[in-house]
C-alpha cells in the first residue's frame, strides 16, 4: 500500500479521469431535454446540438426510439464510412443534415409524422472515446375537418342534433355552444372512434329543447395544438308544434293593426293641408337662411378686401418708417476732386474702356470717391441723379492704404448703376426693374452694424434693394462713398440731408 508504485498507480487514474471529464464536458447540447410537437402528415425536426472545440470527421450519431420496454433504432450515420441505416419503420422518412455535422447539428429530420411515432426519442453522438446523449420526447397531433350538425330526429319535447367530426388526434374535447357562445346546459353523449390511419372519429348528439336558444354551435378543440374548428346552424321555429298557436295570435294582431292603419289613415288625410302649409313655410324658410348665407359671404369677401387693403397700407407705412430710420443716421459727404477709375463688373457702364459687353466683363469706370471713410456704425447719404441714363453709386471697400506709386490697394464693391433705362445690382447683376426710373434722388444707407447696405428711393421713401457686406477681419477695414464721374454731362450730386434726430430703438 505505501509503495511508490502503487502511488503513481493512483495518480495516473485520477489524472486520466479528469482528462475524461474535461472532454466529456465539452459536449454540451443546447436543450439536453426537451418536448416538441409534430404534425401528422407533415414534418418536424427532433433537435440535437452538440457544441465542442472541434468535432472530427470519424464520429457516429444514433437515434433511437423506445417503444414500451423495446427500443427501436430509427436512423444511424457512421463517420467511418459515411453510410446511414434506418429502420424498416422510418425507411425513406428521416434523414441527416450532413452539412452541418461539423457545426454540432446532429438533428434528425422526420418526414410524413404518424400517430405511431409519438414517443421518447434518444440522439446519441461519440468520437474521441467519449459520448453524449439528449432526450427528446415527440407528441403528434392533427386538426380534423370541420364538424357537420346533422337533424337527428323530430321530437315532441324537442328536436335531436348530431355533430360528426373527423381527423382529429389526440382525442379532442367537444363543446355545444349556444347564439352567445356560453356553454349549453342540455346534456350530450360523444363518442370517439379510432380510424385505420390512427386519427380519431369524433360523433355527439344532444337534445334541443323547446323554448331554448335556437342558435346551435358545436366546436371541436384541440388542446395539444391550440386550435379549434367550429360550425353554427339555427333552427327554424316552424319544427316545433307550438308555433301555429303563434300564429294565429300573430295574425289577430295584424289584422287589428290594419284597422288601427286605415283610421290612422284617414286622419292623416284631414290634416293634408296643414302639412303642404308645414312644408311651404319650410321652403320660405329655407329660402331666407339661403338669403342669409349669401349675405354672409358678402360680408366676409368685403371683410378679407378691407384686410388685405389694411396689410398694404401697413407693409408702406413699415417701408416709410424704414426709410425714416435710416435717413435719421445721415451725415455730410465730401467727394474728392480727383478722378478714380475702378475695375467694376458693370454690363453697359458708361465711359468703359473694354470692349466686353457681357453681363460680368470687368469694365474700367471713372468715378469721384468720398473723402470720409467709415469703420463702425451706420451711415446715410444721398445722390441726386437726376434722368441721366447712365450712372454708377455705391460703396466701396479698401483694405489698408500702401505708399509705393503705381499699386492699388485691394478694393471690394457694392453698387447700384443704370444703363440704357434700366438698373441693375453688382450682387449676381440682378436687374431691378426695366420701366424708366421716375425718382431722381437715391439714398444709400451703410450699415456696418447687420453688415448690409440698402439703397432707396427717397422720393417714394422704398428700398429699391438690400446688399449683403462681406466683411473680413482685418481692423483697417474702411468704407468709402463713390459715384460715377460722367464726361460732357451733368454728374450726379451728393445732396446735402437735414440730419433729424435718431429714432429711439423699438
Amino acid at each position: 500500500m505505501g509503495s511508490p508504485f502503487w502511488w503513481l498507480a493512483a495518480i495516473h487514474i485520477l489524472t486520466f479521469q479528469h482528462r475524461s471529464c474535461l472532454v466529456t464536458g465539452r459536449l454540451i447540447s443546447s436543450s439536453p431535454s426537451s418536448s416538441i410537437i409534430g404534425v401528422i402528415g407533415e414534418s418536424v425536426v427532433l433537435p440535437c446540438h452538440v457544441v465542442a472545440d472541434n468535432i472530427p470527421e470519424v464520429f457516429s450519431v444514433q437515434w433511437i426510439f423506445h417503444e414500451q420496454s423495446q427500443k427501436i433504432n430509427v436512423s444511424r450515420y457512421d463517420g467511418k464510412n459515411k453510410k446511414e441505416k434506418h429502420d424498416e419503420r422510418y425507411q425513406g422518412r428521416t434523414e441527416f443534415f450532413h452539412s452541418e455535422f461539423r457545426a454540432g447539428n446532429m438533428s434528425l429530420h422526420l418526414k410524413n409524422v404518424r400517430s405511431s411515432d409519438k414517443g421518447s426519442y434518444t440522439c446519441v453522438i461519440s468520437f474521441n472515446d467519449t459520448y453524449h446523449d439528449v432526450l427528446i420526447e415527440l407528441q403528434v397531433a392533427a386538426k380534423g375537418g370541420v364538424p357537420s350538425i346533422f337533424l337527428k330526429s323530430h321530437m315532441k319535447q324537442g328536436i335531436g342534433l348530431t355533430c360528426h367530426a373527423a381527423g382529429w388526434f389526440p382525442k379532442p374535447e367537444v363543446i355545444w355552444l349556444d347564439g352567445q357562445g356560453q356553454v349549453r346546459k342540455e346534456l350530450s353523449t360523444t363518442k370517439m372512434t379510432m380510424m385505420p390511419a390512427g386519427l380519431y372519429s369524433v360523433a355527439t348528439s344532444m337534445n334541443l329543447n323547446p323554448g331554448s336558444d335556437m342558435e346551435v354551435s358545436c366546436r371541436i378543440v384541440n388542446n395539444l395544438l391550440n386550435t379549434t374548428s367550429e360550425s353554427r346552424v339555427l333552427i327554424s321555429d316552424i319544427f316545433f308544434p307550438s308555433i301555429s298557436k303563434w300564429l294565429i295570435t300573430l295574425l289577430v294582431i295584424l289584422c287589428l293593426s290594419m284597422v288601427l292603419i286605415s283610421t290612422v289613415f284617414s286622419k292623416l288625410r284631414s290634416n293634408h293641408k296643414k302639412t303642404v302649409s308645414s312644408v311651404k313655410a319650410k321652403m320660405e324658410m329655407e329660402e331666407e337662411k339661403n338669403q342669409l348665407k349669401s349675405m354672409i359671404e358678402g360680408e366676409k369677401t368685403k371683410n378679407r378686401a378691407a384686410k388685405s387693403k389694411l396689410k398694404k397700407r401697413f407693409g408702406r407705412l413699415k417701408a416709410e418708417l424704414d426709410f425714416w430710420e435710416a435717413r435719421s443716421h445721415a451725415v455730410p459727404i465730401t467727394v474728392n476732386p480727383d478722378c478714380r477709375v475702378l475695375e467694376l463688373q458693370v454690363p453697359g457702364a458708361p465711359h468703359a474702356e473694354s470692349n466686353a459687353t457681357g453681363p460680368n466683363a470687368p469694365s474700367p469706370v471713372p468715378v469721384l470717391v468720398g473723402k470720409e471713410g467709415f469703420a463702425a456704425g451706420k451711415r446715410y447719404w444721398e445722390v441726386e441723379v437726376g434722368q441721366q441714363q447712365d450712372w454708377v453709386l455705391g460703396v466701396v471697400r479698401e483694405k489698408g492704404r500702401q505708399e509705393e506709386e503705381g499699386t492699388r490697394p485691394g478694393e471690394d464693391y457694392w453698387a447700384l448703376h443704370r444703363s440704357q433705362g434700366e438698373i441693375f445690382s453688382s450682387e449676381g447683376d440682378r436687374r431691378i426693374r426695366k420701366q424708366q426710373m421716375s425718382n431722381s434722388v437715391i439714398g444709400v444707407l451703410l450699415d456696418l452694424e447687420e453688415g448690409q447696405v440698402n439703397f432707396y428711393e427717397a422720393e417714394q421713401m422704398g428700398v429699391m434693394v438690400r446688399m449683403p457686406l462681406r466683411l473680413g477681419k482685418e481692423s483697417a477695414e474702411m468704407f468709402y462713398p463713390f459715384l460715377s464721374k460722367t464726361e460732357g454731362t451733368h454728374t450726379p450730386l451728393v445732396l446735402p440731408v437735414l440730419i433729424p434726430v435718431p429714432l429711439e430703438t423699438l
